[in-house]
């Protein structure tokens, strides 16, 4: 029977290393630009992605998708946004450990929404693994509670950019279906980086004159966390089961949290180290189950 099962096209697992890789770059990259603020690091992302994207497409123009898939596209690069921009916010303020491994919890959100609003049943095992990953969450968040703190205020925004990437794969699921990946990331990303600059009449962030290191640093932000990690995953998704690819940000903490002891000399406390290994287990647990 195990000589039936076709076996993984070599590029594969290169590709899904490749994006844990660029994906786990984003945060790092992120402190290297204090000046610039958290809405304006999340547009130049998003933009650059998009103009990247929209260059491949001349060479490789996809096909059209219907009015109802480019709606939901468009909606699910506005959920886009508002994450980018609660996650760069999350990192200004709180340590790169707490907010990667707070914003790993989209899966949980995911899975309440299947229950909640789309009616699925799940095994034993995967509510196990959503209350193990939700208490490892609680763990970290209690750990530093105190509203007055600015490291409370970004752990929530670390949480609740879990909840807006979750409509996003929501969305993602039924749109991939019938859409091409190169048309997928272009409108998901234009549509995200147009919320973003939106969203700067609110918050009156700058989206220019920043130094000529800061356009290089969201130059690097577009191209190997966006392009490289999201572009690589969108990829896969196409030629494996979307659970291998749905594993593989769970690595992102982990890797993060190590570039920043050594580049930042960032500390990783006890709460998060408990919590964090929490989270991580129930989200195996969770995925595997699923």
């Amino acid at each position: 029977m195990l000589k039936d099962i076709p076996a993984m096209p070599a590029h594969i697992p290169f590709l899904l290393f490749t994006a844990l890789l660029a994906i786990s770059t984003s945060p790092i990259l992120a402190r290297f630009v204090p000046d610039v603020p958290a809405v304006g690091i999340s547009f130049w992302r998003m933009a650059i992605g998009a103009l990247l994207i929209t260059l491949l497409c001349l060479f490789k123009p996809p096909k059209k998708m219907t009015p109802k898939n480019r709606n939901l596209n468009i909606l699910a690069g506005f959920f886009l946004g508002i994450h980018f921009a609660l996650f760069f916010g999350a990192i200004k303020l709180t340590s790169i450990a707490n907010a990667t491994f707070l914003g790993t919890l989209a899966p949980l959100f995911t899975l309440m929404i299947e229950k909640v609003f789309l009616k699925r049943t799940h095994q034993k095992g995967v509510l196990f693994g959503l209350a193990l990953a939700l208490g490892g969450g609680g763990v970290i968040i209690a750990g530093d509670f105190d509203f007055s703190s600015e490291k409370t205020i970004g752990n929530l925004l670390a949480l609740s950019c879990s909840l807006f990437i979750g409509g996003v794969l929501i969305i993602s699921e039924k749109v991939r279906k019938e859409v091409e990946t190169l048309a997928y990331l272009r409108t998901l990303f234009f549509s995200a980086s147009v919320t973003l600059a939106l969203l700067t009449l609110l918050t009156h962030d700058p989206l220019l004159g920043y130094s000529s290191s800061d356009y290089g640093v969201l130059l690097a932000l577009g191209i190997v966390p966006t392009l490289l990690g999201h572009g690589s995953l969108y990829y896969v998704v196409k030629t494996v089961s979307p659970t291998i690819v749905a594993s593989v940000p769970l690595g992102e903490p982990v890797l993060a949290s190590i570039i920043a002891w050594f580049l930042f000399q960032e500390p990783v406390g006890s709460m998060t180290m408990l919590g964090g290994g929490m989270t991580l287990f129930g989200l195996f647990v969770l995925i595997v189950k699923k």
